[in-house]
């Protein structure tokens, strides 16, 4: 019993810790922005959507979902496919992980 309640004391000490920093903003390296400005300029025959779909850190969190915000968002006749938009994310993969994709930044 008092090593179940030692482990606990140790794994929400580790969780205390190491949500620390949640909620804090993103930074994005240098190499993450260079990256994101060269990622725009591969795709500039991109509608904003499709952009949007390949890497959604470019925009805002409710960019594709929030019609009323963000009226570029809503989906149009020459969009990409979400089929299409998989395979240019298989093709592109170390491209969007340089870019940083996935930072959010604050």
């Amino acid at each position: 019993m008092t090593r179940r309640l030692a482990s606990l004391a140790v794994l929400l000490t580790a969780l205390a810790l190491g949500g620390c920093a949640y909620g804090t903003p993103a930074r994005l390296t240098n190499a993450q922005q260079q990256a994101r400005t060269a990622f725009i300029k591969a795709h500039h025959g991109y509608s904003d959507r499709d952009l949007a779909r390949l890497c959604p850190a470019l925009y805002p969190r409710d960019f594709l979902t929030n019609k009323k915000a963000w009226p570029a968002g809503e989906a149009r006749s020459g969009d990409m496919t979400a089929g299409q938009i998989a395979a240019a994310r298989t093709r592109q993969a170390a491209q969007i992980r340089a870019a940083g994709c996935d930072v959010f930044p604050g």
